[in-house]
């Protein structure tokens, strides 16, 4: 990690990385590499060989060997998706390595520049090596992850729960039942404690960064304020009028928060918990995908995330002081000293802003950015956000005055 002064304005920073990227993009599509060992990093479904898989799949059985494989493009957004129905020789069947397989990869030199320029790309990859083996909790398993910083191509394989679990995900348009949020909120409370303070997160380069550092970086890639801008223009429809004529406050409060984020107990954060990354299981379950943003801060900032961008208003309106209490409970039962109501509904209250102004964001993309979600979920989501910071005058709760 470069711990040096930075001396490049934002733009000229984002105007090299364009460069960089959008070369390195260039080139491969000239060169048409294809993948052999454990070291290289595809990032289409035409680089990958029979070798890379079994390197990646095999090599820590010895005699194991992929034979065939199929693979499928799933889907563009932040990352290219890709899956792959994988078969083995006897001694890889009889050690049970896994068929089902996906793919999250940084193809494009826009997904790259999002990813580099928001220092995310080692997230999952590291998050599924050196985090996931350690928590019992529904999420995906990982397999191998692989980061080149030059070329900004990376990429994370794991199981393939649609195929092992039969998962559907979630969007604002699925119900979130009570119990379906308590099931989320135990799992964040085992990932909670088990991390709290815990020296875990200085051992990891991708978990240094915090809500604060996150956002201050995406901020210089996409100029949050102009987008969020842009963004209420095309979500007012769906938002209560208040906090229209609020913005530029609720703007400023923000940084408040972020700085307020990255104090007290510092725990691993899921980084990215709203309901879009939410799936249930045939069998019930509810889990979490997606952990490309997975930081260190404040536990509030993913309990509050994960209740505003996940319940109805109604639903938020009614369950969220025993929702907390609750996750309080599974805090504590996971061996730490939880905070107080008092204090955690404080804290909660502070941490609904990155809810709303994410979401601003992303429905105020532009050209350069790539499209996060679909319109339907920001707006479905910025509905719920801005009537829960309205609701809990989070507004107040940062600047220590009651809004009005």
């Amino acid at each position: 990690m470069d711990t040096g002064a930075r001396t490049d304005s934002p733009g000229l920073a984002v105007a090299k990385g364009i460069v960089r990227y959008n070369g390195h993009a260039l080139r491969e599509q000239l060169t048409r590499q294809r993948a052999t060992c454990l070291t290289d990093v595809p990032v289409r479904t035409r680089e990958v060989t029979r070798e890379w898989l079994t390197a990646v799949m095999c090599g820590e059985h010895p005699g194991a060997a992929v034979e065939s494989y199929d693979l499928e493009d799933v889907s563009n957004g932040t990352s290219s998706r890709w899956r792959a129905a994988v078969t083995y020789n006897q001694a890889g069947r009889d050690a049970g390595l896994p068929t089902a397989v996906f793919a999250k990869t940084s193809r494009s030199w826009t997904q790259r520049l999002l990813l580099g320029m928001a220092d995310v790309l080692t997230g999952e990859p590291g998050f599924y090596k050196y985090i996931r083996p350690h928590l019992e909790i529904e999420a995906p398993h990982g397999y191998h992850g692989a980061v080149d910083p030059a070329s900004g191509r990376s990429i994370a394989l794991m199981e393939d729960i649609v195929a092992t679990k039969s998962v559907t995900f979630c969007t604002p348009q699925t119900p979130i039942s009570r119990e379906e949020m308590k099931d989320l909120l135990a799992s964040m409370a085992v990932w909670h404690g088990q991390y709290w303070n815990s020296p875990e997160l200085d051992r990891h380069s991708f978990l240094r960064k915090t809500p604060q550092t996150f956002i201050g970086n995406l901020d210089k890639f996409a100029g949050l304020k102009k987008r969020a801008r842009v963004g209420v223009q095309r979500a007012k429809a769906v938002m209560p009028e208040a906090i229209v004529h609020l913005h530029e406050d609720l703007y400023r409060a923000l940084w408040r928060s972020l700085e307020l984020s990255a104090e007290g107990p510092l725990t691993l954060l899921h980084g990215d918990s709203h309901i879009s990354n939410f799936y249930k299981t045939q069998s019930g379950r509810m889990g979490f995908g997606d952990w490309q943003v997975v930081m260190r801060g404040t536990w509030a900032y993913d309990v509050s995330y994960t209740i505003a961008t996940g319940l109805a208003v109604e639903d938020r309106r009614n369950w969220e002081r025993d929702l907390l209490a609750f996750y309080l409970e599974r805090l504590s039962a996971a061996g730490v000293t939880a905070p107080d109501f008092d204090a955690a509904w404080l804290a909660y209250r502070q941490q609904m802003f990155w809810s709303y102004f994410g979401w601003l964001l992303s429905i105020g993309r532009s050209a350069m950015q790539p499209k996060f979600q679909p319109d339907s979920t920001s707006l479905g989501i910025l509905e719920r956000a801005s009537n829960a910071i309205l609701d809990l005058d989070t507004l107040g709760a940062v600047t220590g005055t009651k809004s009005e």
